[in-house]
């Protein structure tokens, strides 16, 4: 890739990262989270923001031991082996056949409202019609657009966790015993907060260098941090009607009033378009770098993986079909993509913990990888299987 795409500097970068970090997430798991086990979602958050952390600053240093369209599956290769490499870039790559249909369904639920004679499926066909014309853009100046973009919303949520706060005049904290089964659950329901920073190294070939990507990681780490902080604090401590699920609206509606709706549905489906532009533009990256084949190879004079991303389109339509006609479902999209992120996830962490010398960031990936194992356990029996199937293939494969 000539220097001339490498413009991305470490503001536009995070506009890139901030916005799809957050994603669906922010806006389905803080209340989601609350109304199954109340202000216990504080510790869960605590925990799961905690080794997100720690998990966006490993696979910021794979990335930029290891630069390069293939992202972080070049450092596995250079740790593990070149059928490692294959391993983990086809993990990634069967989770975005999934997870972004997923997020293309939950986009689609906050505009249906005002769309009653359409079905979601064909709703979700029209966003994904608009970020698939974003991703054609040149990534520079999808990265400052998204950075404009990313910070309105962050400021929205944050000023509104903010004043619930401050507008609050009892604090009180009452925490109740949860199963164990509640308690893993949880985890795997948060885990989709910290889905995206594998994706990260897809770009670092658009940064002007390795200490932009580092400073974009971190900054992006902290302001990802201090959102859902804050936004479980408001939903936890806030005065809201006790009688009825808690509602993401619930926390915007003293600034915004009447607009409320209007603004969590656009901030809704921007999310959720920033999300599929950092998974669909990352993976559609790895995949033209692995060279399968002339066409999934092709990339356009912006720097576009125009072959890679025009097969994951078709790829969607199918799957969108799919749900329509009823043989798959929001539930097992999201069970399917999260099962083989998690698996990715973990062979980058076993490259960190070949690659590092000692310290904080070999310790961290070391637990990291046992307890991603632990909540892998937990995902479904099919994609289990899938993912055991192909390490065994992997590991007999000379």
């Amino acid at each position: 890739m000539s220097k001339q795409h490498k413009k991305l500097n470490a503001l536009t970068l995070s506009g890139l990262i901030i916005g799809p970090i957050l994603g669906s997430g922010v806006i389905l798991l803080p209340p989601m989270l609350y109304n199954m086990i109340g202000n216990y979602s504080l510790i869960i958050w605590a925990i799961i923001l905690l080794l997100g952390f720690i998990f966006a600053l490993v696979f910021g240093k794979l990335a930029t031991l290891y630069p390069g369209d293939g992202g972080v599956s070049l450092a596995t290769k250079a740790a593990l082996g070149k059928k490692y490499q294959l391993l983990t870039s086809f993990y990634l790559i069967c989770a975005v056949f999934f997870g972004p249909v997923a997020v293309l369904l939950i986009a689609a639920k906050f505009i249906q409202e005002y769309f009653p004679n359409t079905s979601l499926e064909v709703l979700a066909f029209f966003v994904y019609v608009i970020t698939y014309f974003l991703l054609l853009i040149r990534i520079s100046f999808l990265g400052k657009l998204m950075l404009i973009v990313t910070s309105a919303i962050t400021i929205i949520f944050l000023f509104s966790s903010i004043n619930i706060l401050f507008t609050t005049d009892h604090f009180s904290l009452n925490i109740h015993n949860i199963s164990f089964e509640e308690f893993g659950y949880s985890f795997i329901l948060v885990f989709w907060a910290i889905v995206g920073w594998e994706v990260i190294g897809n770009y670092s070939n658009e940064v002007e260098n390795s200490i932009t990507l580092t400073k974009a990681v971190v900054f992006s780490a902290i302001v990802v941090s201090l959102v859902y902080i804050l936004m479980t604090l408001a939903i936890c401590f806030g005065e809201f009607p006790k009688d009825e699920e808690f509602k993401l609206l619930f926390l915007i509606e003293p600034i915004f009033g009447k607009y409320s709706n209007i603004i969590l549905s656009t901030i809704s489906n921007i999310l959720c378009i920033g999300t599929l532009i950092l998974f669909v533009g990352g993976v559609s990256r790895l995949i033209t770098s692995l060279q399968l084949t002339k066409i999934s190879s092709k990339v356009s004079k912006n720097g576009v993986p125009i072959g890679a991303l025009n097969i994951l389109s078709i790829i969607y339509i199918i799957t969108l079909f799919l749900v329509y006609i009823d043989y798959l479902t929001l539930d097992n999209l999201v069970a399917f993509a999260d099962g083989f992120f998690i698996a990715n996830a973990i062979i980058g962490l076993i490259t960190a913990i070949v690659l590092f010398d000692r310290g904080i960031l070999k310790y961290g990936a070391i637990f990291l990888t046992l307890l991603f194992f632990a909540i892998l356990l937990f995902s479904n029996i099919f994609i289990l299987i899938t993912i055991f199937a192909l390490l065994a293939f992997t590991y007999l494969k000379k």
